[in-house]
């Protein structure tokens, strides 16, 4: 939600698939009060549809450049592989800690093995993939971890980092996101991460908007 806040807001049109039976992103964006802006990217809920939200995904193809589709925690949906057949780029977001770094290998198998099925069925275009490291604090252990991420990765680890910080849960307090708040280390963390996916997808910022 906070990467679609930053990606609407500079003038592409986004939309959420709120995949999560728990529709965290459907209330989140519920949360703006009268007077204030909406929340900039559409968000859609279609978790009820399981893996056969697909058949429901043109309309918003045609009105949007960029769907962000908000997974499910648990692994073992169908929910993933179904994002994955389709997706241009699957974002693996991981916190730097051991039972997080594990659990981050059956995702990671789970990309190579969509890549593996694209390319049977003749897909040109490649599944990019990369990690993304949240929640950061200081501290021997986090660093470890990381490490440990980085020396077995099979995937490439976005340059962008996610830190541990109260302006993200204040901003979907409000139903926003942290770069609608102001210049703050949260904001200036997701527009490194909002450029770099979109360099990523080969698309740029309208030249009316700032970056």
């Amino acid at each position: 939600m906070q990467l679609a806040g930053a990606i609407g807001s500079a003038g592409i049109d986004t939309a959420v698939i709120d995949m999560d039976p728990q529709a965290t992103a459907t209330l989140w964006s519920m949360q703006s009060r009268p007077g204030r802006p909406k929340f900039p990217a559409q968000v859609v809920s279609l978790s009820a549809l399981h893996e056969r939200f697909l058949d429901k995904l043109g309309p918003l193809i045609e009105s949007h450049e960029i769907i962000l589709i908000d997974c499910p925690p648990a692994i073992e949906s169908a929910v993933p592989w179904a994002a994955l057949a389709v997706s241009d780029l699957a974002i693996i977001p991981v916190v730097p800690v051991m039972d997080n770094v594990w659990a981050s290998k059956i995702a990671e198998e789970m990309v190579l093995k969509a890549r593996e099925e694209r390319a049977a069925r003749g897909l040109a275009d490649p599944l990019e993939a990369v990690y993304l490291l949240q929640q950061q604090r200081r501290g021997t252990v986090f660093e470890v971890c990381e490490d440990a991420l980085r020396t077995g990765a099979k995937l490439p680890i976005l340059e962008s980092k996610i830190a541990l910080r109260n302006a993200y849960p204040e901003s979907q307090l409000f139903g926003t996101h942290v770069t609608a708040m102001g210049k703050s280390a949260a904001a200036a963390e997701i527009t490194n991460l909002r450029n770099e996916v979109l360099k990523l997808l080969n698309l740029r910022i309208p030249r009316n908007k700032t970056k």
